[in-house]
């Protein structure tokens, strides 16, 4: 995860255009010092709960099996982190075993997983989005009791979520245990039955990256130790480096218990606090160093008068803003996360997102050093403060001083109220003339900053001219780097074409000389009865099939190693280490392809043989009880004939199986040869390989310094072009201070003869403002109280409101009873009359039968039963039975 794999994702994000084409950092880092600020360690405050972290193999094929495994007992997490590289969709299964001799309970909390796509970074960040979703609580999803000795699926839905070939899922599972279970991370084919396939499916081996095994720390507490005055300038808070940010290290139990460490704390939830103090503002940034990185995080704001955060705001990087990632062969990247106040605690949560890469930075920069713009405004306005207070201060004086001289020599009442009338018409117009000057002022100020920033413009663009140059400059040495480095690259393909073909050459006479061999076998096993040679046809059929599968598996192979090495050649124009570390991996990969297509070819002849020897010994059986059956006279002799042909097929037996067994380990030595050959071809290869990274490794580091020291001597140059410009700027803002002075004095002694008309005006206007405050708030009183008694109003109408509903209700309810009694009570009726018509027919049937037998058997004809129909008997029968609708419901209720 952490550089895994590197030159497939740059690939894929170069040629989506997704690293370059959005502005990836809010904020110019370079020309606000970024190298210069100060470290703020984090120290590990707790970390509990255990973590079964499944990420090796990341990449799982060619076939699925167990990924890890590991013991957790109490509060743990399962993290699994894969890709699918085998040509069926497949599942991830968790299964929990009980290897205790007690029941256990287990009570999972949360499940979580991500979608399943070949984009890497969508995958890994949308899992980081959904754990700040949907947070860790103390209430379980569900829960169950294991008996002893049994075994558990758990994370059910992911029964039902394929991942399809080259695709990427991530997910996380928390649980508890009363006691140890033992829990099983598998990549299986989505037709087998999980909890089935656990009991014999194999243990995968670990890769190279060894990202798996069982962890303590599954939730992290951190903490800046020192708080960050935002008087201090810039500052920063760095995670994930293996320094103050230790990663956790564990053990691999499908390992033997191998030491392990997780390098990027993947799977591990973060709480970050950071006080600081201070009065001024002060943003927050995020700023990748490791390389791309697309994942989200939580900033909860503590103010310094509350007790708990009261302000909380979730940022997503990548996804949504129109970028994959954020800090792709860059250090200098950045995302806004918010504005704050010296005195707050901030405290930041997340996950470290899946196929993104650390270290990363928290910065903490002051808003005038983000906004040199605040800085001057701020300055101007404290120096303006200051000045009129001062002035204040004079004119207090002063008009004091002028008082005491006016209460000493004015003596007449009428020169008083005259003298008044002449000093306030001096205050209007003193008034009119200062409010003129500060008009002037602030039009002077503009101009001012007008100026000021017409000159940083000009700055700006120089600088970015310069910075344009650079760049071209450097673009140019790494186009050139990079034709050199492809010319290098194109040779050592040469040569292991090469060394590929002649290898092809070498498999093919050993190929040519196996089947010279068999061909000979199978002439020597035609001299057999008819029944085995058919049987060792069949065999030898299936044995073709399956060399032509090991053929297929082999071409396979070629064919993906031939795409690794067309990634290799394609991630080579970023850096010549990915190209190398590329190439290694595609030749082990290869190699491994290539032993184990030839322990398959070894199994798959065993097999063979064993098929052939168990048909050959059940043909016999066969035709022995054949032969016994239809021969029972001629039993004794014809069992000596079957212990002969036994004895001597038994004997073939043997001798075909000595001969397999020799060509089996005669391929064994040539496969053995041939491996040896290779890890010597590769031994070389590597160490060339070394030699070169080793001198283009000294090459970049000397264009590097050569870079460095030129982008010194520019800084420098143009921070003596800022200096001399700064200070033209000071003594054009002390020539217009002066002036202003000059302009402000002159205000004053025109203002001074106004100032005690000037506050006694504004005593008399501050005492109406306050009367009509009083008044205000009266009215604001007397309309909240008026709207207090129509909300107790408003209570009482909603209530009358729902009794008259409930009322309403309930008389609803009656006549819904009172229909269904009616209903019930004409069913009654109607069964009433139905038996009433019974009894009359019946009763008519007993009349008829009485007449009848009166005259003597004669029947009626038709008239004469019409007329019985409608006599005036029939009313008397069935008027008696009738019952209202009224009558039925009265003996209802």
């Amino acid at each position: 995860m952490l550089f895994k794999k590197t030159y497939k994702l740059a690939t894929m994000l170069a040629v989506m255009g997704a690293l370059t084409g959005h502005a990836a950092s809010d904020i110019d880092l370079n020309s606000i010092g970024y190298f210069s600020f100060t470290p703020l360690p984090a120290e590990l405050q707790a970390q509990k709960d255990t973590l079964l972290l499944s990420d090796s193999p990341e990449y799982v094929g060619p076939v699925g099996g167990v990924l890890s495994a590991g013991s957790i007992n109490g509060k743990g997490r399962i993290y699994f982190y894969h890709v699918n590289e085998m040509a069926e969709p497949h599942k991830i299964a968790i299964i929990l075993e009980n290897t205790g001799n007690e029941p256990n309970g287990i009570a999972v909390f949360r499940e979580l997983k991500s979608i399943a796509t070949s984009d890497y970074f969508a995958a890994g960040r949308d899992l980081s989005r959904k754990e700040l979703e949907q947070p860790l609580t103390d209430k379980p999803l569900y829960s169950f009791v294991m008996p002893p000795k049994s075994r558990q699926l758990v994370f059910t839905d992911l029964e039902h979520s394929p991942i399809p070939k080259d695709a990427l899922f991530t997910g996380i599972v928390d649980l508890q245990t009363s006691a140890p279970v033992f829990a099983r991370v598998m990549m299986i084919p989505m037709n087998l039955n999980s909890i089935e396939s656990s009991y014999w499916v194999n243990n995968l081996p670990i890769d190279h990256v060894r990202l798996r095994g069982t962890f303590t720390g599954a939730e992290r507490e951190m903490a800046v130790t020192k708080e960050y005055n935002t008087t201090l300038g810039g500052a920063y808070v760095e995670l994930g480096n293996d320094r103050e940010d230790r990663f956790v290290e564990g053990v691999d139990e499908l390992d033997n218990k191998a030491y392990v460490k997780d390098a990027g704390n993947y799977g591990i939830s973060y709480t970050v606090k950071i006080p600081t103090s201070g009065e001024d503002p002060f943003r927050l940034y995020f700023n990748p160093l490791g390389g791309g990185y697309s994942g989200s995080f939580t900033v909860k704001a503590q103010r310094r008068w509350q007790k708990a955060p009261s302000e909380s705001m979730t940022y997503h990087i990548g996804g949504d803003d129109g970028l994959m990632a954020l800090g792709h062969n860059t250090v200098l990247d950045s995302r806004y996360m918010g504005n704050y106040y010296g005195g707050d605690t901030l405290t930041i949560d997340f996950m470290p997102a899946g196929a993104s890469n650390l270290p990363v930075r928290f910065l903490l920069i002051p808003e005038a050093l983000a906004n040199p713009q605040y800085a001057r405004v701020l300055a101007t306005n404290e120096a303006g403060q200051r000045a009129l207070e001062a002035e204040a201060q004079k004119e207090a004086a002063e008009a004091a001083k002028k008082v005491a001289i006016e209460e000493k020599y004015v003596a007449a009442k009428t020169q008083k109220e005259e003298q008044a009338h002449q000093l306030a018409e001096a205050a209007k117009l003193a008034a009119e003339k200062a409010a003129a000057a500060h008009k002037a002022a602030q039009d002077r100020q503009a101009e001012l900053d007008k100026r000021d920033a017409e000159e940083q413009a000009k700055l700006k663009a120089k600088a970015d001219a310069a910075a344009e140059r650079a760049r071209a400059k450097a673009e140019a040495d790494r186009q050139l780097a990079e034709q050199k480095v492809k010319a290098d690259a194109q040779k050592a393909e040469a040569a292991r074409i090469a060394a590929e073909q002649k290898a092809k050459d070498d498999a093919a006479k050993a190929e040519a000389a196996r089947i010279a061999a068999e061909q000979k076998a199978k002439a020597d096993a035609q001299k057999a009865e008819a029944a085995r040679i058919a049987a060792e046809q069949a065999a030898r059929e299936k044995a073709e099939r399956e060399q032509a599968a090991r053929e297929a598996a082999e071409q396979k192979a070629r064919e993906y190693a031939a795409k690794l090495e067309a990634q290799r050649l394609e991630a080579q124009r970023k850096a010549e280490e990915e190209r190398i570390l590329a190439e290694q991996r595609a030749e082990a990969a290869r190699i491994e392809a290539e032993r184990k297509a030839a322990e398959q070819a070894a199994k798959n002849e065993a097999e063979r043989q064993e098929a052939a020897r168990k048909a050959e010994a059940a043909r016999q059986e066969a035709a022995r009880r054949a032969e016994e059956k239809r021969k029972a006279a001629e039993a004794k002799a014809e069992a000596d004939r079957i212990a002969a042909e036994a004895k001597r097929t038994e004997e073939a037996r043997k001798a075909e199986e000595a001969r397999q067994e020799a060509l089996r380990k005669a391929e064994m030595v040539r496969q053995e040869a041939a491996r040896k050959a290779e890890e010597e071809r590769l031994a070389a290869i590597a160490k060339a390989q070394e030699e070169a990274r080793k001198a283009e490794e000294r090459r970049i580091a000397e264009e590097a310094k050569r870079a460095e020291e030129a982008r010194k001597a520019e800084e420098a140059r143009r921070a003596e072009e800022a200096r001399k410009a700064e200070a033209a700027r000071i003594a054009e803002a002390e020539r217009i201070a002066e002036a202003a002075r000059q302009a402000e004095e002159a205000r004053i002694r025109e203002e001074n003869r106004a100032a005690e008309a000037a506050r006694k005006a504004e005593r008399e206007r501050i005492a109406k403002e306050q009367a009509e405050a009083a008044r205000k708030a009266e009215e604001a009183r007397q309309l909240a109280e008026k709207r207090y008694r129509e909300y107790e109003i408003a209570q009482e109408q909603a209530k009358e409101a729902r009794r008259r509903a409930d009322i309403q209700r309930e008389a609803q309810k009656k006549a819904a009873q009172r229909a269904e009694e009616i209903r019930l009570a004409a069913q009654r009726q109607i069964i009433a009359k139905r038996n009433a018509e019974i009894a009359r027919q019946k009763l008519a049937e007993e009349r008829e039968a009485a007449r009848i037998a009166a005259q003597g058997g004669k029947r009626r004809s038709f008239a004469e039963l019409d007329d019985v129909n409608t006599s005036a008997n029939q009313d008397e029968d069935t008027t008696q039975n009738a019952v209202s609708i009224d009558q039925l419901t009265r003996k209802q209720q």
